[in-house]
């Protein structure tokens, strides 16, 4: 994959200003997080892709925890999904690129769709593939020279984008597979969301190198040759404002002190939320010392805060709405190829 000098997003070779640093605590790498002043987008440097260990340390229970109904909502109520279809669009040859498990594919292939999945990590694949859905797991430049030009009548990349480290040039090797007039639809989380208490360890590199607000996503997609369709952000939900307290307030001093009583683990406390939950200490077996239990339990937690903290979520809810009505916590964009 290239690394052209300046902005990844627009090409711009104007100077892009630091808006923050992170360091990676699985891979221990320093990442510089900067703002192009042409197209307001926000990458990083530097933006190097990591594989699948990397991804394996970071969520080594991903498969078994979203079979797990507290995880997350049904595919059916799936926000993102529920976009898509109300488009209506015509049925025909769909490619969801990042696929996961298959939970889209397979509501596609239920509405009339013919889709065909990829994604980097094989554990879901493997997923995607028992049931019964046509799904790969390869170099993604081989997958795309791969493919017939035009094959595809939809691209879905749900929560993708902001995982390439250079999206205009990833773009444009799916746009080859569009048909023209083909449609192309996104997800991603919206950079105007509030951050009640501090951004989240995903939405750092080496997982997602790139921040978008709707303006930027816009303007992107028709420097790449499409029309902007549709865009709407999501409401902003309880949910959403409930686990942000949750995760970065209250969880990670109880699961420390949890790990340090149940588990006898001194060295518990002082770590991320992250690190508490997938750290196993050395010779312990017990019962919580199995990774996808102690994420089950972290689950339901969460489900029995979420009742509880309604009501304070509420207020802030209603204060954020009124100042930024589209602040929702992700954003879909739906284009057409011209």
């Amino acid at each position: 994959m290239p690394h052209p000098p300046g902005c990844p997003a627009c090409g711009s070779p104007e100077a892009l200003r630091l808006v923050e640093e992170h360091r990676d605590r699985i891979g221990g790498r320093e990442y510089r997080l900067l703002l192009c002043p042409d197209c307001q987008v926000v990458s990083s440097e530097p933006r190097d892709p990591v594989g699948a260990d990397w991804y394996a340390k970071l969520a080594p229970a991903r498969v078994e925890t979203a079979r797990d109904p507290l995880h997350g909502p049904a595919p059916e109520d799936d926000w993102r999904f529920s976009q898509f279809f109300s488009d209506r669009l015509p049925g025909g040859r769909l490619l969801d690129v990042g696929c996961g498990g298959g939970d889209f594919m397979a509501l596609a292939a239920r509405k009339g769709y013919q889709p065909v999945g990829f994604d980097y990590d094989g554990r879901v694949v493997q997923e995607a593939r028992r049931k019964g859905l046509d799904a790969y797991c390869t170099d993604f430049e081989a997958f795309v020279v791969g493919r017939q030009e035009g094959e595809f009548d939809i691209l879905t990349l749900f929560d993708v984008l902001e995982h390439t480290p250079e999206p205009a040039w990833f773009l444009q090797q799916l746009k080859r597979l569009l048909r023209p007039g083909g449609h192309i639809a996104l997800t991603m989380p919206n950079s105007q969301r509030p951050i009640p208490f501090e951004r989240e360890e995903h939405d750092y590199p080496p997982h997602h190198f790139t921040r978008w607000s709707p303006s930027a996503m816009k303007a992107f997609l028709e420097r790449q040759g499409f029309e902007v369709v549709r865009q709407d952000a999501s409401t902003l939900h309880l949910r959403y404002l409930t686990d942000h307290l949750f995760f970065y307030r209250i969880m990670p001093g109880l699961l420390s002190l949890a790990r340090r009583l149940l588990l006898k683990d001194a060295g518990g406390s002082g770590r991320t939320f992250s690190e508490a939950l997938s750290a196993t200490p050395q010779g312990k077996d017990g019962w919580l010392s199995d990774q996808a239990r102690r994420q089950r339990l972290v689950d339901l937690a969460r489900f029995s805060f979420q009742v509880l903290a309604a009501p304070l979520a509420a207020l802030q809810r209603a204060r954020h709405r009124s100042r930024q009505p589209d602040c929702g916590d992700c954003l879909y964009t739906l284009a057409r190829a011209k």
